[in-house]
């Protein structure tokens, strides 16, 4: 493989017409997202917007221009009085700080702005009727099939956890290795070459990754052609979802970031279709897949893998945010017996309790999007967390002391290991420990 590029491309602000007042181009980005009307993010799009108006009242009192690139203009919000506050409405809710990646960076603000830039040129959405191929394969892999998970990675070198997480990864001698998206900050190729495809493992048999909201920042581009375009993820023949399958177990993996374009501000909520075909000429197809799947699949345990979450567990109010995308997922669901669900989104490694439904369905879900961005400690009483449905039954509790921040938390991964119908779980962080297991 070549090597990646070192430095960001030049990606004009606005396309094409060179440096403008920063205050005008922001009234673009504002009079843009205000077009949104979904309620789903109502409280996000409110404190974005309001972010925005105070940087452009800013920018404009001190009459400062747009640089030529994204980036520039990044850095010049980012010596404005409340550029903070616009990274923090932006970006995680982790650690607040003026680290890499923490909640006030001000390379988040770069995300918003190619949001804006790229949001309607979107890559065409690829699918297995107009590629003409099957998205399910077989799980191979002999009596004990090893599969290692990973979400949220992508970030680039100024944070070390991505590829001591990598080779600890590979030491576990994966079959199958499947990142569940986002790399950082908007999924560019550059983001893509250096932040991710330069240190993500290969499994013996199959490699394969998902689409995130930061990937579809800049239109998917980075993500459709630099990495599904990339012989190490052959396997996925291009497509963003696919299915694994074998006697006893299905393995779906969807793409919950390419239909939130219309639902959500910044792709935040996850969607699995887009119903109005005017909008997206393919909206239907991967929820039409998915139905044929399932269908042709009865009996077996199913495996779920996104990049967004169904439910949130916010540790400082110790609330559940249900989100739309569990409404989809659990009417497509409602006949499978046993399933687990492993998504990203969220940066920490998340144990929820076992979920039980009405129909005699049983839902196992875990958030494993703990892959490098820093993040704090869960508080130690975990008991609280949730109401009286959804309940963690772990999350990291533990400080890192492994450098950086030293408020974060260990990174890690998941290792998933198959034996006939049985199904062992396990949690590694960036030191190595085995931090939880469900045996």
């Amino acid at each position: 493989m070549a090597d990646a590029p070192n430095q960001a491309p030049n990606i004009p602000v606005p396309p094409g017409d060179g440096a403008q007042p920063l205050a005008q181009h922001l009234g673009d980005v504002i009079d843009k997202l205000s077009g949104f009307r979904n309620t789903v993010d109502s409280p996000k799009r409110r404190n974005l917007l309001n972010a925005l108006r105070d940087v452009q009242a800013e920018a404009q009192a001190q009459n400062i221009a747009t640089g030529p690139t994204v980036p520039a203009t990044a850095q010049a919000i980012a010596s404005l009085p409340s550029a903070g506050k616009l990274a923090q409405s932006i970006g995680v809710r982790e650690i607040v700080g003026v680290g890499p990646y923490e909640a006030l960076d001000h390379k988040w603000a770069e995300s918003v702005l190619n949001y804006y830039n790229t949001g309607r040129s979107r890559v065409a959405f690829p699918t297995h009727r107009t590629r003409a191929v099957n998205p399910v394969q077989n799980l191979v892999g002999g009596a004990e099939i090893r599969i290692v998970i990973a979400g949220d990675i992508g970030t680039d070198r100024r944070i070390s956890a991505p590829a001591v997480i990598a080779g600890l990864m590979q030491t576990k001698t994966p079959h199958y290795t499947i990142h569940l998206g986002d790399v950082y900050y908007s999924g560019l190729d550059y983001e893509e070459l250096n932040n991710f495809l330069s240190i993500w493992p290969a499994g013996s048999v199959g490699t394969y990754t998902l689409n995130s909201n930061h990937e579809m920042y800049c239109g998917g581009i980075g993500y459709f052609n630099d990495l599904l375009g990339n012989a190490r993820f052959a396997a996925q023949q291009g497509l963003s979802y696919f299915a694994l399958t074998n006697e006893h177990w299905l393995i779906i993996g969807l793409d919950t970031a390419y239909f939130a374009y219309y639902q959500s501000l910044l792709y935040e909520e996850g969607s699995l279709v887009e119903t109005d075909t005017n909008k997206q000429p393919n909206g239907l197809v991967q929820l039409q897949w998915l139905r044929e799947v399932l269908r042709e699949n009865p009996d077996k345990r199913v495996i779920l893998l996104s990049h967004h979450d169904g439910f949130d567990v916010n540790p400082a109010t110790h609330a559940v945010s249900r989100k739309p995308l569990l409404r989809q997922v659990l009417g497509e669901f409602s006949g499978v017996h046993d399933w687990w669900w492993y998504f990203g989104h969220v940066h920490a490694p998340i144990v929820y309790q076992r979920l039980f439904f009405a129909n005699n369905s049983s839902l196992s879900a875990r958030c494993v999007g703990h892959g490098a961005v820093p993040y704090e400690p869960f508080p130690r009483d975990l008991e609280r967390l949730g109401d009286g449905e959804v309940r963690v039954q772990w999350s990291e509790t533990d400080l890192a002391r492994n450098g950086g921040d030293p408020r974060r938390a260990p990174n890690g991964f998941l290792l998933l290991t198959l034996t006939g119908a049985e199904i062992k779980e396990e949690f590694y962080d960036e030191l190595g420990r085995k931090r939880w297991s469900n045996f």
